[in-house]
């Protein structure tokens, strides 16, 4: 995964500087994206992740448990997929740096159009997951701001690091926004998942995923218009 941060120019900085606003946004935009395909996952395919590759672990272990070869088969492919995802993104990734982020976006959003293009002609849940595959891509471009690190598809990190980096601003060893951008990260995710179950459930998982492509859609555009 990308690890980028965040540097100022003083000899007061603190150990984790402020984030440049930039930075933040595209993280928190991906973090939603994450969340929103989480909701949509958890809603249309039987209460299995699209990102959160712990949930489905912990899903894969309880089918185990109860011999539920249906659960296991399909968490299985869920988290197969998105492995490959991840190698393929890495892969991708290695590239030059200043094309790297919107080089994997455009990756990303080429398979959620599959995705939702595929949905009507076979089983939702074998076009799902061409979702998984996009989201194993995308935790290629996290990013550590002001020592948070964001962009992630798994927030447990965020939550613990929002009251470990309290505990260190209460100690002097920390800045606020260490806190903050944890704490927006987490919010980020919830508010993405909150939006991918109500688009399932009023909509339908194609618009669903229509949406999530204009999303992605939305964060190419950004990563083109930002590049240094």
């Amino acid at each position: 995964m990308t690890r980028t941060l965040v540097s100022l120019n003083s000899a007061r900085a603190p150990a984790h500087p402020v984030p440049t606003w930039k930075m933040l946004a595209q993280a928190t935009l991906m973090t939603t994206l994450a969340g929103y395909v989480d909701g949509l996952g958890y809603t249309a395919m039987g209460h299995l992740y699209l990102s959160f590759m712990s949930g489905n672990s912990t899903q894969l272990g309880a089918a185990v448990a109860a011999g539920n070869a249906y659960v296991m088969a399909w968490a299985g492919a869920v988290i197969g997929t998105f492995v490959l995802g991840a190698f393929v993104g890495t892969i991708v990734h290695s590239v030059e740096p200043k094309v790297r982020l919107p080089l994997v976006l455009v990756c990303e959003l080429a398979s959620i159009i599959a995705a939702w293009s595929l949905g009507s002609l076979i089983p939702i849940n074998f076009a799902l997951l061409l979702v998984a595959f996009a989201m194993g891509m995308q935790n290629c471009l996290q990013k550590v701001v002001a020592g948070a690190a964001t962009g992630k598809s798994f927030i447990t990190g965020s939550l613990f690091g929002t009251g470990h980096a309290l505990a260190q601003l209460c100690l002097g060893r920390a800045h606020v926004s260490e806190a903050a951008a944890n704490a927006i990260s987490w919010l980020a995710f919830v508010l993405g998942a909150t939006g991918g179950a109500l688009g399932v459930n009023t909509m339908g998982p194609i618009v669903a995923l229509q949406i999530a492509s204009g999303f992605v859609l939305l964060m190419v555009v950004l990563s083109i218009w930002w590049r240094d």
